[in-house]
Formats: structure tokens, C-alpha cells, sequence
């Protein structure tokens, strides 16, 4: 397959691209991909035009040490006004879906679903 003019990521490679990430692309889709990456590419191209002769290189500043506060115990939320706000709850603890797939076994006495 030929390569388009001014397309510098073909269809070829956006193909390839979308077969390493396991992404099924439609035909469509590798056109508007195609012609999306090689606008961004151009764009990188146009950048290293530009006279930087004069700027002078990106030096970070030094680290300053952080500022960090004393380590100190305080109350903190009461369980009941914390879990007043949950949209459901488990015993004494906040009802959330499963994420991972996998689910612990949850040995709760007093359920409560709300």
C-alpha cells in the first residue's frame, strides 16, 4: 500500500499499532487514526524549526526539603456520622461494587443495607 502525501503515520502502521494494544480498529477508524497521528507528528516537525539558539536549556530548580508538619493524633470522624453519608452499608463498614473479581468472604453479624 502506498503512503498518502502528508501522511507520515500510514494505515499500515496505525494497523499495527492497534494490533500491539489488542484495540480492533474499523477502516474508518484507521483513516481518521492515520491522518490524527501524522497531523500530531507534523506538528513535532513544525516545533524543531523553530530558533531555540537563544533560549537557554531547561535547568530544574533545586529540590527545596519538604515542609512537612508534626505527626500528631487527633479525633477524627465518628464512624456513625461517616457512615451516615455512605450510599450503602455493611455492618460497620461501607458498601462498595467489586472491582478485581474476586470476592472475600465477609463475616458480618448484623447486616445493615441501606
Amino acid at each position: 500500500m502506498a503512503q498518502e502525501p502528508g501522511l507520515i503515520i500510514d494505515q499500515e502502521q496505525v494497523r499495527h499499532i492497534g494490533f500491539l494494544i489488542r484495540m480492533a480498529l474499523t477502516d474508518d477508524e484507521v483513516e481518521m487514526f492515520s491522518e490524527q497521528l501524522s497531523s500530531i507528528v507534523a506538528y513535532f516537525d513544525r516545533l524543531a524549526e523553530v530558533d531555540v539558539t537563544d533560549v537557554p536549556p531547561y535547568r530544574q530548580p533545586p529540590m527545596a526539603r519538604a515542609q512537612l508538619r508534626e505527626d500528631v493524633v487527633c479525633p477524627s470522624m465518628a464512624r456513625e456520622d461517616f457512615l451516615a453519608n455512605a450510599p450503602q452499608r455493611l455492618g460497620g463498614y461501607v458498601k462498595v461494587p467489586v472491582v478485581a473479581g474476586v470476592v472475600a468472604p465477609v463475616d458480618v453479624a448484623d447486616e445493615d443495607e441501606g
